[in-house]
């Protein structure tokens, strides 16, 4: 018999459905190193610090923003969907967001004053223990962190008025159960919100865009490719670090793992009501390690860099490459899928 494991969520009951078999060890250790990765790996580590992680760039996190509101002048992608999709109903009774982290989300969200209630969840506990701390400095008590599988849970339905993911949906494997879950814990007129990468499963770049990629780097000049990675510190890159898939894996299994069918799965769930694309097709790898060196003080980095975001416009715009990134808001299909 499989167990259930009871959670506590605004009040109601989170129980686990198809629970792992007490067998299934690979499973498990998947899992196991998902979590010890994401606990060791949070966010204002070294890993996404601004002279390593290309989104801590200022003026690449700018041009990010700008696509994600698509050019609405909204600051950031969360107040672009607070107030184009639930305007005039903030705060909503409750919001939900899912692979939370260190709960940087839910803290702006709390700023904002978006919701009365928000349940976040995580499968890594030091992560959590970092989100739980920062929400009680806040003094942030409608704030509620579980550590919780959503792989492994049922939501209770019609419960929810948003559901957010940041960053978190392309580490989820099993993609249709999760959006069927999802899209029955909304209500009738609730939203479903993320910013996500949509790209190669485990960045199993095909070969133009590895091409894409490395051309463009050859054209950075290489005092701008000193690298600020740890142990090749101060040294040229002289190759862009194109990730090695079965790297990624070992490091993290749950990296990308079905991030190239995120948009399909969604679609067959939800209807799609926007979608902007963000790019991050080259500058993502392009920028690893070296991003410390394009600096809004030097006008040649900037000048460099900004012929690094026209490449890749070019790029996505002529329809050679697709964006790897993208911010959408949807809405609960009335019926799911047809089989």
């Amino acid at each position: 018999m499989l167990k259930k494991i009871i959670h506590k969520l605004s009040g109601r009951t989170l129980e686990t459905v198809h629970a792992l078999p007490e067998d299934d060890a690979e499973e498990r250790q998947r899992k196991a190193l998902t979590a010890e990765h994401w606990s060791e790996n949070q966010a204002g580590s070294d890993a996404f610090s601004a002279d390593v992680y290309w989104l801590a760039v200022p003026a690449v996190q700018r041009r990010h923003q700008h696509k994600a509101t698509a050019g609405s002048g909204h600051g950031h992608w969360v107040t672009y969907c607070l107030n184009t999709f639930l305007a005039g109903r903030l705060p909503v009774q409750r919001m939900l967001s899912i692979g939370c982290g260190t709960g940087s989300l839910e803290r702006e969200l709390y700023g904002l004053n978006a919701f009365q209630h928000c349940d976040a969840l995580d499968i890594a506990p030091a992560a959590l223990e970092t989100a739980r701390a920062q929400a009680a400095a806040l003094g942030a008590d409608s704030l509620e962190y579980s550590l919780t599988d959503v792989e492994r849970v049922s939501l209770p339905s019609a419960h929810y008025d948003a559901v957010w993911f940041n960053g978190s949906l392309h580490h989820i494997r099993e993609l249709e159960s999760v959006c069927a879950n999802v899209r029955q814990s909304l209500k009738a007129d609730g939203w479903l919100f993320f910013n996500e990468y949509v790209g190669a499963n485990h960045f199993a770049f095909d070969a133009p865009q590895c091409a894409a990629i490395s051309h463009a780097f050859a054209l950075i000049p290489p005092p701008l490719r000193r690298s600020f990675v740890q142990g090749s510190y101060g040294q040229l890159q002289h190759d862009v670090p194109l990730p090695d898939p079965l790297e990624v894996v070992k490091v993290d299994p749950s990296e990308a793992v079905r991030s190239q069918d995120i948009l399909k799965v969604v679609g067959e769930h939800f209807d799609i009501q926007v979608l902007n694309a963000c790019g991050g097709t080259l500058l993502q790898f392009l920028l690893h390690g070296i991003a410390g060196n394009f600096k809004a003080d030097d006008p040649q980095s900037m000048r460099v860099l900004q012929m690094l975001f026209d490449i890749e416009d070019g790029l996505i715009e002529s329809g050679a490459l697709h964006s790897d990134f993208v911010i959408v808001a949807a809405t609960p299909k009335k019926t799911g899928p047809r089989h």
